[in-house]
Parts: C-alpha cells; structure tokens; sequence
C-alpha cells in the first residue's frame, strides 16, 4: 500500500527526470535563445526581418558566434536543475550542449 501512495505523489519534476527530456530541452533552449536575439537585439536595434536575420546566421564566419551565444542560455538550467537534484535531466543537457559545441567547433575550424 504505502509503494502506490509513494507512486500517485510523485511530482511533475519527478515524471519528466529523463535524459531523453533533457537533450530535447538542451536542443530547443538555444532555438528559443536564437528568436529571442532576434526580437530584442536584431530588430529592435537594426531594423532586420527575419529572413534577414537568418541569412545572416547561416553565414559560415558568423554561425559560430550565435550558436556560442545560444548554447549559452542552456548553462542556467543546467545549474537549475543540479540545484533541483534532477541529474537525468542535467545530463540530457549536457549532452546537447556538447553537441552543440562541436558543431560550432567544427563550423569554426574545419570549414
């Protein structure tokens, strides 16, 4: 009896402690981060459009930066969830910002 009153109290946090949850939300962070760039630095102050913006990032001398900047807001939800003691999802993180930072490492130096 006390094992399903354990099961029924688990928290939301608790159902979502996988590392597949942590990759995906360590892929679609620095995608939030790009747009968020764009809307309070790239059009605000330099007037671009989207396509604009985007023809820009795809620029083989400038990828390396954005994705370096993207990657970046992934850093405070790593230590979110440390904090959290939720260390599947930190390892998920991880994982995506390693591969996020071999891409750039690879933009950068092999192209």
């Amino acid at each position: 009896m006390s094992n399903e009153r354990e099961i029924q109290r688990e928290s939301f946090l608790d159902k979502i402690d996988t590392t597949l949850i942590g990759f995906i939300l360590g892929l679609i962070i620095p995608m939030l981060m790009l747009v968020l760039l764009y809307v309070f630095k790239f059009k605000s102050e330099y007037h671009y459009t989207w396509d604009t913006y985007i023809n820009s990032v795809k620029q083989l001398s400038t990828l390396p930066s954005f994705i370096r900047n993207c990657v970046f807001l992934n850093l405070p939800f790593f230590f979110l969830f440390n904090l959290l003691k939720r260390f599947n999802l930190c390892k998920g993180i991880f994982i995506a910002s390693v591969l996020y930072l071999i891409a750039m490492l690879v933009v950068r130096y092999a192209l």
